[in-house]
C-alpha cells in the first residue's frame, strides 16, 4: 500500500482494498489516477498485473512507463498508436539521412573521399580530413615569404639605399650620399604654391 490513508490509483480506480504487496502500488500512486486508467482501458487490470508479475522488480518500472505511453497514444489515435509517432520519427530520419549524404557530396569537394567518413568519432578522435590537414599541410606560402623576410633586414622593407652616380661634377657631392625609396615628402613654406622643377 502506498501510505497509510489512501490507496494506490489502481486498487482505487478498481474499488478494491491496496494491500501491503500490492503489485500496482509502486507505479501508479494515488496522486496519478489518469496514468491508471489509460492503461486499464487499453490493457485491463488483469493483463497488466500478470505482466508485472511475470517480470523481474528492476524491470517493471519500465514495463509501466512503456504501458502508459502506449495506452496514452492509442488513446488519442485508436487506429495507429504509437506506430503513428514511430512513422514520423522515421520520416523525419529520412529526411536528415538525406540532406546529410547531400552535404557529404558537397563536401566531398572540398576535401575529398575524406567527407564519407563516419559523423561521430570516438572519444579523443578528430574527423579525418581535419587530422589529414593539421598534420600534413604545411604552412602556406604567404607565411614562409613573410618569415624570410622578417630575417633577413637587408631584402625587407624593400626600399634599398642606391647611391646615384653621374659624370656630371656638379653632382659628385650627392652620388657618395645614401638615399632611400622612395623619397620623403619635402616641406613646403607657407604661402608657396609655385612648383619645382
Amino acid at each position: 500500500m502506498s501510505s497509510s490513508s489512501s490507496p494506490c490509483a489502481a486498487c482505487k480506480l478498481l474499488r478494491r482494498k491496496c494491500t501491503q504487496g500490492c503489485v500496482f502500488a509502486p507505479y501508479f500512486p494515488p496522486d496519478q489516477p489518469a496514468r491508471f486508467a489509460n492503461v486499464h482501458k487499453v490493457f485491463g487490470a488483469s493483463n497488466v498485473s500478470k505482466l508485472l508479475n511475470d517480470l523481474p522488480v528492476p524491470q517493471r518500472e519500465d514495463a509501466v512507463n512503456s504501458l502508459a505511453y502506449e495506452a496514452e497514444a492509442r488513446l488519442r489515435d485508436p487506429v495507429y498508436g504509437c506506430v503513428a509517432y514511430i512513422s514520423v520519427l522515421q520520416v523525419k530520419i529520412k529526411q536528415v539521412r538525406e540532406e546529410i549524404a547531400n552535404a557529404r557530396k558537397e563536401l566531398a569537394g572540398y576535401i575529398g573521399q575524406a567527407a564519407y567518413a563516419p559523423l561521430v568519432p570516438g572519444p579523443g578522435m578528430h574527423h579525418p580530413a581535419m587530422a589529414q590537414h593539421a598534420g600534413t599541410t604545411t604552412a602556406p606560402a604567404w607565411a614562409s615569404t613573410r618569415s624570410r623576410r622578417s630575417s633577413s633586414s637587408s631584402t625587407w622593407p624593400p626600399y634599398r639605399t642606391r647611391r646615384t652616380s653621374t659624370s656630371n661634377s656638379s653632382t659628385s657631392s650627392r652620388s657618395s650620399r645614401r638615399r632611400t625609396w622612395p623619397p620623403p615628402p619635402r616641406s613646403r613654406p607657407a604661402g608657396d604654391s609655385t612648383s619645382r622643377t
